[in-house]
């Protein structure tokens, strides 16, 4: 036991992925439950925010757990950080699961707050190596999510404007800026590609480092922008310069518009997620009446599936398996089509009312059977120690 926590809390990706592809099936299937009378609330903002903070939330802590300490040359977590990080995670995800939304704010602003202040501490102090310069956007949309979820647990009667605006940050940027920061890094080994966001060991930031951070910064602020857009009344506006933002920064910045002649499957899955990305962001611009609906183009076919295509490739690679990486993953061609297929069964619900309930729980079950499937895929590999 003791070498599993032990493992676990190096690499917590071990823990946090797992548990929050569990509960991005029961975030799912809480609508099914709903529709069959199990369930006894609407879980239209426990859903939201399962799938958020519980889902993907998991995947951010895993993913930064295990990446940061390396890449700043410091220790990694100790099992008692892991298991303060975890309980706060579970805690939140109880409140939520239960319908008492604001508690469930409040414990993930907790847990984001512990996430960057183990941050910044390894970054500060004992710091022996400069993090990849797109990491600011990571520490600014977990940051930034904070803060929103804090406000929206601790003010009940807010401007209708704040609350827009914490919403937009909580639900969107706490994903999409960290994408933004950690893509340029990450994607282009998909590709077999190097990576024009990593720099030779240093404690300083190296030559270049500062320029990258600038076009980092530069992009995440026409994010911020498109949230005061959308927030003052200009959705379509702000919807359509987020989807512009987001297709310039990953064609410039990344391989995945390119034609590398070395396909992967982990590599086409981020591809369809980009795609996934700006087609919700302008179908929602676009026909705003049905905006929840297309919108899950950009949750699900984009930022959901890109987090499963990291995760592929961050188990796979700690493992051992790259040979795997190279070539044609099967399983992961059917979690890829089936998101993309829940993702568009959700989105019609909205055009034709007539279905609206039947696609909710067609979309859920399709979901969850992607995730069945990637957990299954993957378990054998959680506790495999090959070396990134």
């Amino acid at each position: 036991m003791k070498r599993i926590a032990k493992m676990m809390a190096e690499e917590p990706y071990r823990l946090f992925f797992p548990a929050g592809m569990l509960a991005g099936i029961w975030g799912v299937m809480m609508w099914p439950l709903t529709y069959g009378g199990i369930l006894r609330f609407y879980p239209g903002e426990a859903h939201m925010r399962i799938m958020i903070g519980g889902f993907m939330g998991a995947f951010v802590v895993g993913f930064l757990g295990t990446a940061f300490p390396r890449l700043t040359g410091n220790r990694p977590w100790s099992v008692a950080g892991c298991a303060v990080m975890f309980a706060l995670w579970l805690l939140m995800l109880f409140c939520h699961s239960t319908n008492r939304v604001i508690a469930g704010d409040a414990w993930f602003a907790l847990m984001l707050v512990t996430l960057i202040a183990g941050m910044v501490r390894r970054w500060l102090c004992g710091n022996r190596d400069t993090p990849p310069p797109g990491f600011v956007l990571a520490m600014a949309g977990v940051a930034g999510a904070a803060i929103a979820a804090a406000f929206l647990a601790w003010n009940r009667s807010p401007s209708i404007e704040a609350w827009k605006l914490a919403r937009l940050w909580l639900f969107q940027g706490f994903l999409l800026l960290p994408l933004m920061g950690i893509g340029p890094y990450v994607l282009p080994r998909f590709f077999g590609k190097p990576s024009a966001h990593s720099f030779d060991d240093a404690p300083k930031p190296p030559a270049g480092w500062w320029r990258k951070t600038a076009m980092a910064g530069a992009a995440g602020a026409f994010v911020i922008i498109s949230f005061l857009l959308e927030t003052f009344g200009f959705a379509m506006a702000g919807q359509l310069l987020r989807a512009a933002v987001v297709l310039g920064w990953f064609a410039l910045e990344t391989p995945l518009l390119e034609r590398t002649g070395f396909s992967t499957t982990p590599g086409n899955a981020a591809r369809w997620a980009l795609a996934g990305l700006v087609a919700g962001l302008a179908c929602a611009a676009v026909w705003p009446l049905a905006r929840v609906g297309s919108l899950h183009l950009f949750f699900v076919s984009g930022l959901g599936l890109v987090t499963l295509a990291v995760g592929t490739r961050v188990i796979l690679g700690h493992a051992g398996r790259h040979d795997l990486l190279g070539g044609r993953i099967l399983w992961l061609r059917w979690v890829t089509g089936l998101l993309i297929l829940a993702a568009a069964t959700r989105m019609t619900s909205d055009f034709i009312p007539a279905v609206r309930i039947s696609h909710h729980i067609y979309a859920a079950w399709t979901w969850a059977g992607a995730g069945a499937v990637w957990l299954i895929a993957l378990g054998r590999y959680l506790a495999s120690d090959g070396g990134e």
